[in-house]
């Protein structure tokens, strides 16, 4: 059994007959989420589940010993767990989540009825990032990413230091997700931050320009930085996806 960080355990609220899949971030946890992913619920009446991330919500320690693989066999298991109970699945996720939610609407159509990613990274990180994976210098561990919040007194539990060799597992993450875009054809809403100092908001417009979806729409959110499911905005995306889905349920 795994010892989580109090607040980093996975999640569910059981609901109707649709399935939301919510997807926290790289080095965050389900934290980030849980406001969302219980909002959805008791507003919207949906079934969602929250799992937390293969070497996530433990230590960085437990991080490291993970790549790309195990992060998508987390989503993976979860979605297909979902889809068996439930008559939509829809999959929502922020930072990282929301390249997985990518990911999975790519690879599995016929169980993924919609999506919203969050700040998603499709192919465009900052040159900080960029450098630490091409540098034959970099440090084993770099301080944290997580916290990138406008709202005051707010703050995300996300390890205070990252693998470098996992950064590297993002990148083969997003280039292996940014090739499989186009077969993405489900409804889709982007939600971006205008401000966000980790996945810059180019990729909103990426995003949009490569998936197929013949539903495609984009929200901008302008109070929120990074981590925005608990920003000042996180009431904004809790009516707004919650309603995309419902649209579509």
């Amino acid at each position: 059994m795994t010892d989580y960080l109090a607040g980093a355990e996975p999640f569910a609220f059981e609901g109707d007959d649709r399935g939301v899949l919510v997807l926290h971030g790289f080095t965050g946890s389900t934290q980030s989420m849980r406001y969302l992913g219980e909002a959805l619920h008791k507003r919207f009446g949906f079934s969602v589940e929250g799992p937390c991330l293969a070497g996530h919500g433990t230590s960085p320690d437990d991080m490291e010993k993970t790549g790309y693989l195990d992060w998508l066999g987390t989503v993976e298991a979860a979605l297909k767990r979902l889809a068996a109970r439930k008559r939509k699945v829809f999959v929502t996720g922020l930072s990282m989540g929301g390249t997985l939610t990518l990911n999975l609407a790519a690879r599995f159509p016929d169980l993924v009825a919609g999506i919203a990613p969050i700040n998603g990274a499709a192919g465009i990180l900052g040159p900080d990032l960029a450098q630490l994976i091409t540098s034959p210098e970099a440090p084993a561990r770099v301080p944290g990413i997580g916290s990138d919040i406008k709202a005051p007194g707010v703050t995300e539990l996300a390890y205070a230091e990252v693998p470098v060799a996992c950064i590297k597992q993002i990148y083969v993450l997003i280039g292996a997700t940014a090739d499989l875009m186009p077969k993405i054809t489900c409804p889709t809403l982007i939600v971006q931050s205008h401000e966000d100092h980790i996945v810059p908001a180019a990729n909103a417009r990426r995003i949009a320009e490569r998936i197929s979806s013949a539903d495609t729409r984009l929200l901008w959110l302008d109070n929120s930085y990074h981590v925005a499911t608990l920003d000042n905005d996180k009431d904004l995306i809790v009516d707004r996806v919650g309603r995309f889905f419902a649209e579509l349920g």
